[in-house]
């Protein structure tokens, strides 16, 4: 029965204004508390540098995918989406390879997407496709940001005049290596170039420690799209690089900024790496049950 569904006509296209209701009706048990689709369906849709495609059994849509091009010659995808009747039937595959002939139309050269780890299914349907894992990461969390006695001794936000120091030391990072010189920003990566760099900088984003010779031997990059996106007070961390002690003493330094601005909830994005992650828990950020794998495509 199920190798019949399978072989069922399935058409790919942009998705439109009336798709709207069939969409949301098989993203409603997404996950326990739904989906976050019907919060950016409208946005997806109007979006000069995006395209959501959509798979349709006899003008039905049974699938969804979503695309972006951010950064020249970069794609990313997400909000992979089917039909709980129609799963493991070719319908993502049938998207996805829609998703990336439209961006080698566009001169994309790199797609990347995102998996969790227990998603073994996903996992394996992308590698199929050619998709390589690339890095791995978490997302620690800490609520009710309390500082007491904790604060820096070392780290500051970081002036332009630093940007070629700070560049200069990622590129001999073994954490920028692991990361595949990635950063996130709302569970969408990019590539950190040194324009990337010099933006978080001018935009007072930037936490460094410095050595006692002057020399950068940590980094961490924040960004406030979590609190404009889910009106909270919130702040993520979009990149973390540096050994046990000074991720521990820049974390506190961000711990303390946040108790002055009343931000009560940290979102540590990170990649995997036992350094880091230990000196997060170590303050009290608590670790997923899963971790982020991501993945890449040349095209």
């Amino acid at each position: 029965m199920s190798g019949a569904k399978a072989k069922l006509p399935i058409h790919v296209r942009k998705a439109r204004e009336d798709d709207r209701e069939a969409v949301f009706e098989f993203c409603r048990h997404t996950w326990s508390w739904g989906d976050y689709i019907p919060h950016v369906w409208d946005k997806w849709l109007r979006e000069p540098n995006g395209k959501v495609f959509v798979a349709t059994l006899d003008g039905i849509p049974i699938g969804i995918q979503h695309i972006t091009i951010d950064k020249p010659g970069e794609a990313w995808l997400s909000g992979a989406r089917t039909a709980p009747q129609y799963r493991r039937m070719g319908v993502a595959t049938a998207i996805t390879e829609k998703c990336l002939e439209y961006a080698k139309d566009m001169g994309v050269r790199v797609a990347r997407l995102v998996t969790e780890s227990d998603n073994v299914a996903a996992s394996a349907a992308v590698q199929k496709m050619g998709f390589k894992p690339i890095a791995e990461f978490i997302e620690m969390t800490l609520e009710k940001v309390l500082v007491g006695d904790v604060g820096s001794e070392v780290s500051s936000w970081t002036n332009l005049s630093q940007s070629d120091a700070i560049w200069h030391y990622l590129q001999s990072s073994k954490t920028y290596r692991r990361a595949a010189g990635l950063y996130t920003i709302l569970y969408h990566w990019y590539s950190l170039d040194m324009r990337d760099m010099e933006r978080f900088i001018e935009q007072g984003k930037t936490i460094t420690y410095s050595g006692e010779d002057g020399a950068i031997e940590g980094l961490i990059l924040v960004d406030d799209a979590v609190s404009i996106e889910w009106h909270e007070k919130s702040i993520q961390t979009c990149y973390i690089d540096g050994d046990f002690e000074t991720v521990l003493d820049m974390a506190k330094f961000l711990l303390s900024h946040c108790k002055t601005k009343d931000i009560d909830k940290i979102y540590g994005f990170t990649c995997n790496h036992k350094p880091i992650t230990d000196a997060l828990e170590k303050l009290g950020f608590k670790k997923p049950e899963t971790i982020t794998i991501v993945f890449e495509k040349r095209l």
